[in-house]
């Protein structure tokens, strides 16, 4: 019976051991994340073309001149700020699209997929929504658009691609990437082409990379741009307003 009693705690011991080292190792991965540089704060400050607010899960640009009744949904990518990506944002709602950077737990969409029910449904003012997501935040949009195409009209892939079908989609589609980019490929575009919307339009920078999308610093990994941040993003804010006029 002692013997019996002694192997139970041993193996509660181990089985403790082990959740203590994963939780570590989980709180160290979340802790290490990409912030928003000096670029993005500065975008973070309400201008005279549009409004910010930053309360509790995202951050709301508001145009205040020609405010279009079409909203964007913005899913950052993984293990970044969302701050990080108030540059591009505030660009759009310069443009008089409204734009909310939702934040996701622990900087992670997979935690937060289906955040953007919340954001609908606090903007009853809005006709219609695109979802649009950097990275990981795009795989994650991509799966949101495809489980409430009644709700979504368009999705933008930035330096993105869908991890599950999108193919037979209702819904329209952007694809845009740096030519550049060495996280989301050409290749991974390529072997992924099949997933996309049929109406999917596809756009390549040239010069542009993968952290231009955000301002956030360099990002391990990928190439540098041969084109400035600030060009890359309004290249491809540009790209986002046409296609939205053409929705």
């Amino acid at each position: 019976m002692k013997y019996i009693t002694s192997k139970k705690r041993l193996i509660l011991l181990i089985i403790l051991a082990v959740f203590t080292v994963v939780a570590a190792s989980f709180a160290y991965y979340i802790s290490d994340y990409y912030h928003a540089d000096s670029t993005a704060v500065a975008a973070l400050k309400s201008t005279e073309y549009y409004s910010v607010v930053d309360i509790d899960n995202s951050i709301t640009f508001t145009p205040t001149k020609n405010k279009s009744s079409t909203g964007i949904i913005f899913y950052p990518g993984g293990k970044v700020q969302p701050e990080a990506y108030a540059g591009i944002a505030s660009k759009l709602a310069a443009k008089g699209y409204t734009t909310i950077i939702v934040k996701m737990p622990f900087n992670l969409a997979f935690f937060g997929v289906n955040s953007a029910d919340d954001v609908i449904a606090k903007h009853p003012e809005i006709n219609s929504w695109i979802i649009m997501g950097h990275s990981l935040g795009g795989v994650f949009a991509s799966e949101y658009a495809v489980n409430h195409q009644d709700k979504i009209k368009g999705v933008v892939y930035l330096a993105a691609y869908p991890s599950t079908s999108a193919s037979n989609a209702t819904f329209k589609a952007l694809s845009i990437r740096g030519s550049l980019d060495n996280l989301t490929t050409s290749q991974d575009i390529s072997d992924n082409k099949n997933k996309f919307p049929v109406n999917t339009i596809f756009i390549t920078i040239s010069g542009g990379n993968h952290y231009n999308n955000g301002n956030y610093g360099l990002q391990a990994g990928d190439n540098n741009s041969t084109i400035t941040r600030d060009q890359q993003q309004n290249e491809t804010a540009g790209y986002i307003v046409e296609f939205l006029k053409n929705l």
